[in-house]
């Protein structure tokens, strides 16, 4: 189930919602520094909604714009039952925070 929100910001996030009953189910997504970079057909993923470009700012509704890979990592691989990931597209999530500058034409 994935459900879209705009925040008083007025940017869009993405929130899906997985069920991963035990450990031995992989989620069905890499993660490289907090950024979606594959996903599998099928999976409990892509079955949430999850997109590839995507940034994952919140799991379970805990922050997790500043957190390392390992972090973010470590809650995705150690997690069962429901996971809530709010997510929005990567570019939108560099220019918020500075990363990227925009190209004004």
């Amino acid at each position: 189930v994935s459900t879209q929100s705009t925040g008083s910001s007025g940017i869009n996030a993405e929130y899906g919602e997985l069920i991963r009953p035990d450990l031995k189910y992989p989620l069905g997504f890499s993660v490289k520094d907090g950024h979606i970079t594959t996903l599998i057909r099928g999976s409990i993923g892509e079955r949430a909604g999850i997109r590839i470009g995507h940034r994952i700012i919140a799991i379970n509704e805990e922050s997790t714009v500043t957190s390392d890979h390992d972090t973010i990592a470590g809650i995705l691989l150690s997690e069962t039952g429901k996971l809530i990931l709010k997510t929005m597209p990567s570019p939108i999530f560099d220019l918020m925070l500075g990363y990227e500058t925009p190209l004004y034409l």
